[in-house]
């Protein structure tokens, strides 16, 4: 795509892998999340383009020695590296720590809910749902509006704070979990619907879509919308874009009532993209 809105440029320069190796010792463990929290701080309240040299000056006028500015980057850097996770979150909060001005162009991302899950959900007796990938709880919300008992999952934490201010402004509730895809206990027969726009999940692991289908009551139903991987069009693998017709056999455990590919105006605020739009219903 010739044009990028801000948001996959953000996520494309945090270069994001969906891997994660496990922490070592708990105490250095202990270590390195104030070390990471620190910085984070000051990440989301300082410079609109900050670096780890910019931090190191922060630390010096701090008064720390030039031995433990360095053991300082040298960690953020490790974890940046060994948990990528980090820089996901890190990323999302930033996006999501700005006031928003109602301009997907200059946001990055719409705050309005998907046109696409409102007709997919018309008609549906409200119960519990799931939404994948919240943000700040622009479907959520409305969901919650709809009668509907909603909870949110996401990485980012100011996201999902975002959210549940949302949704209190609304006169609403929400439930929100700060969680990995990899982490979330999906549960068994929990949800009545599940809600995946432009979520980046893992959908092309069978066990992933395992989860999502034990997850569901019977006769719960999944809504989803991602990014097409096509000559047009291409991403980075964590996006996990989708080869046209590939969610058909992702789900081919499911009853698909309704499957589209074409052009719309992505969610995010960019220009039209190729999409991938689905209901799918558990059998």
């Amino acid at each position: 795509m010739k044009k990028q809105s801000r948001i996959w440029n953000g996520l494309f320069v945090a270069g994001i892998l969906v891997t994660f190796l496990a922490a070592s010792h708990a105490q250095e463990k202990t270590d390195d999340e104030k070390i990471w929290e620190s910085f984070k701080s000051w990440i989301l309240t300082n410079p609109p383009q900050p670096s780890l040299k910019t931090y190191g000056e922060k630390l010096a006028e701090d008064g720390l020695s030039q031995e433990d500015i360095q053991q300082q980057l040298d960690t953020i850097r490790r974890l940046f590296k060994v948990q990528p996770e980090k820089g996901v979150e890190l990323t999302y909060d930033q996006i999501f720590s700005k006031p928003l001005t109602g301009d997907p162009e200059k946001d990055g991302f719409t705050s309005t809910p998907s046109v696409f899950m409102m007709e997919s959900v018309e008609g549906l007796e409200p119960g519990k749902a799931l939404d994948v990938g919240a943000g700040q709880g622009r479907n959520a919300v409305w969901l919650a509006q709809q009668g509907w008992d909603v909870t949110g999952i996401d990485i980012s934490g100011v996201g999902l704070a975002v959210a549940e201010a949302n949704a209190e402004k609304a006169g609403n509730r929400i439930s929100t979990v700060k969680t990995t895809y990899q982490d979330f206990d999906f549960g068994t027969e929990h949800w009545d619907l599940i809600v995946m726009i432009l979520s980046w999940a893992p959908v092309s692991d069978p066990e992933f879509v395992a989860r999502l289908y034990a997850s569901l009551r019977p006769g719960g139903v999944l809504v989803f919308e991602h990014v097409l991987e096509t000559e047009k069009q291409s991403f980075p693998a964590y996006v996990n874009g989708l080869p046209p017709n590939a969610l058909l056999a992702h789900f081919k455990g499911f009853h698909i009532q309704k499957y589209e590919e074409g052009v719309w105006l992505g969610d995010w605020g960019g220009p039209p993209a190729e999409l991938v739009r689905m209901i799918a219903r558990k059998k």
